[in-house]
């Protein structure tokens, strides 16, 4: 009886955890603000786009690495 509340308690702790990861990669990638992609021009310049420009660069890099892999 001892065994299966030990396994059932370590089967508990793993879905948890992905449960966790999950929700974790979920919220993270949800959406661009600013900050999160910055462009830098070949004359050196760096630019940082609106939330709105920078949600479109994520969606291209996206399908991009959809397209790729």
């Amino acid at each position: 009886m001892k065994r299966i509340l030990g396994r059932l308690l370590v089967l508990g702790a793993a879905a948890g955890a992905v449960y966790a990861l999950r929700n974790y990669l979920e919220s993270s990638s949800a959406r661009a603000s600013r900050g999160d992609v910055q462009l830098t021009l070949d004359n050196g310049a760096s630019v940082e786009p609106s939330s709105a420009e920078a949600q479109e660069f994520v969606d291209i890099a996206r399908k991009v690495l959809e397209i790729a892999g």
